[in-house]
């Protein structure tokens, strides 16, 4: 037997069906539909359209079997993510056409995550612009009266995840933001990093806004200099001094 079908043997042995962080793809021939504007899978919740113009981040890194690794890419838009693996039908299909509508994607990745063997050699291949995340902390924020579950449920309602770190401190992410949430005494502080991008501050500017709360936050670029600050004072009408 040769060296190349022991191999084939023992990786269909040894391989395991991929597992997407929200959705999880089917393992079935010709289901990938390409269009114009995307491509639809069927994932075991249901079908789902992926557009190009949706994709907010795409990350390749490889897996180790065991006895074998197995290329993947992660894929997240709308805030949704899937991972496709290099054992699917329709891979090649899909790396071809990504990386027709998104050059920046490097055509040579697959060899790339290839090395060192059995590491996971994690990269990002492609973030839009609104995306794109700094390589460090860039944003402090504090707030007057309100509590730690009011901003979780809050953030959690607009899509954020959260994990609960202790009784005062929780993080809340999105494709956009990693962020931590603490008490210090009678404030709130928010810290963490965000993807600096003009459509990013106006969220947050109409989200800290309707909280009708006080606050202050601050952005920095990677040399830690000051990008942009803002504060706003609330006082509320109902409470008489």
């Amino acid at each position: 037997m040769s060296d190349n079908k022991f191999l084939k043997i023992i990786k269909a042995i040894f391989s395991r069906a991929p597992v997407g962080s929200s959705l999880i793809p089917e393992e079935k021939p010709g289901l990938f539909v390409f269009e114009a504007d995307g491509f639809v899978y069927p994932f075991k919740s249901g079908s789902a359209k992926i557009k190009w113009v949706e994709i907010e981040r795409l990350e390749g890194y490889k897996k180790d079997l065991w006895t074998v690794d197995e290329i993947s890419m992660d894929i997240t838009w709308n805030g949704w993510k899937a991972t496709f693996t290099e054992g699917m039908p329709g891979w090649a299909e899909l790396q071809k056409k990504i990386k027709e509508v998104l050059p920046a994607v490097p055509s040579n990745w697959e060899s790339t995550v290839m090395l060192p063997p059995f590491a996971g050699n994690y990269v990002v291949l492609y973030e839009r612009e609104d995306r794109k995340m700094p390589g460090k902390t860039n944003f402090h924020a504090s707030f007057k009266n309100i509590y730690l579950e009011t901003m979780q449920g809050l953030l959690e309602e607009r899509g954020w995840k959260s994990r609960k770190e202790s009784k005062t401190c929780t993080e809340l992410t999105n494709s956009w933001t990693d962020w931590w949430v603490e008490v210090d005494g009678y404030d709130l502080l928010l810290h963490g990093m965000v993807a600096y991008h003009p459509d990013n501050l106006t969220l947050l500017d109409e989200l800290f806004d309707g909280l009708n709360v006080s606050y202050r936050y601050e952005f920095y670029n990677d040399q830690d200099e000051l990008l942009l600050q803002k504060s706003k004072s609330y006082r509320d009408p109902d409470k008489i001094t």
